[in-house]
C-alpha cells in the first residue's frame, strides 16, 4: 500500500455526485467516517475531499448550478468533508458555507469572544473619550462599528466577561467594578489621556457608583444602544469642557 511506501499525507476522494447520485454521495462520506470511529478502520482515517464543482458537468442555468453547488457543499460540510473544490466565487454562495463551518466547530458552551484589552479606534489622542464594553464578539463588533462609522476617535476598553454581553455579564456577576478597574489598570490608558472620565454602557448603569469607587475615575453612563454613541458624545463630551484645562478636542 501507499502507507507501506512511506506516503502518509493522503486525501480520500469518495466521489461527489449531484442530482440522483446525491444520496449515494452523502452515504459514502458518512460511512467512511463511521468506519473510522466505530470500526477503528485506520486506513480510512484521512481527510475527505468533496467536489461540489461536479454539479457544473451537466447542463442548466448558471444561477441554478450555483445554488446546487452551494447546498451540496453545505451537505458535505456536515457529512465530514475536510476539503471542498468549488467553482462559484459569488459571496452569496461562499458566505453561508463559511458561517456553517464556523458554527459547527464552535463550542456552544463557550460564547464567541474577542481578546480583552485596549483598542484604538481612529486616531485617538489625550483628549479622546475612553469607553468600555464586554468581550462578547457581537457586542464588540457592533460597538466598534458604530464608533467607526461615526468617525469618532476613541479608546475602547474590552473587559473580559467570558464572552457574555453587557446585560448578561452584569446579571451573572461576570462584569463587576473590580474587573473594570483591573482591566483599566492593565490597559495603561491613564498614560494615554489627560482626563479621568470613563464612559460605561447604559446597561451597566447600576455599576456606575461601584466603578467610580474602584477606579477613581468619573463615570459617565452612556446610551443603552451603541447607535446612540455619536449623539451622546456630542452632548456629553464634545460640548462640555470635561478634560483638564478646559480645551475641547479638535
Amino acid at each position: 500500500t501507499m502507507l507501506e511506501c512511506g506516503l502518509e499525507d493522503l486525501v480520500l476522494d469518495p466521489g461527489t455526485m449531484g442530482g440522483e447520485g446525491l444520496p449515494d454521495t452523502l452515504v459514502n462520506f458518512t460511512m467512511i467516517r463511521k468506519a473510522v470511529f466505530r470500526a477503528g478502520d485506520e486506513l480510512l482515517g484521512f481527510p475527505l475531499l468533496g467536489a461540489p464543482i461536479a454539479v457544473w458537468l451537466g447542463g442548466g442555468r448558471a444561477l441554478d448550478k450555483k445554488w446546487e453547488e452551494c447546498y451540496l457543499a453545505g451537505m458535505l460540510i456536515v457529512r465530514y468533508a475536510d476539503i471542498l473544490v468549488m467553482h462559484s466565487l459569488d459571496g452569496w454562495v461562499l458566505l453561508p458555507l463559511v458561517m456553517l463551518r464556523d458554527n459547527i466547530y464552535t463550542d456552544p458552551r463557550k460564547p464567541v469572544s474577542v481578546k480583552p484589552g485596549l483598542y484604538k479606534i481612529g486616531q485617538p489622542d489625550e483628549t479622546s473619550p475612553v469607553m468600555f464594553t464586554t468581550n462578547f464578539a457581537l457586542t464588540y463588533y457592533t460597538v466598534s462599528s458604530d464608533i467607526q462609522s461615526a468617525k469618532i476617535d476613541a479608546y475602547l476598553l474590552v473587559v473580559d466577561t467570558e464572552g457574555l454581553s453587557v446585560e448578561s455579564a452584569v446579571a451573572g456577576r461576570k462584569l463587576t467594578a473590580d474587573r473594570v478597574a483591573e482591566a483599566l489598570k492593565e490597559s495603561g490608558v491613564e498614560k494615554l489621556v489627560k482626563h479621568r472620565y470613563l464612559i460605561i454602557p447604559g446597561r451597566a448603569s447600576r455599576l456606575s457608583g461601584e466603578i467610580e469607587e474602584a477606579t477613581g475615575w468619573t463615570v459617565l453612563v452612556g446610551p443603552l444602544d451603541s447607535s446612540g454613541i455619536p449623539k451622546f458624545l456630542d452632548e456629553k463630551w464634545y460640548k462640555p469642557k470635561l478634560w483638564e484645562g478646559g480645551a475641547q478636542p479638535k
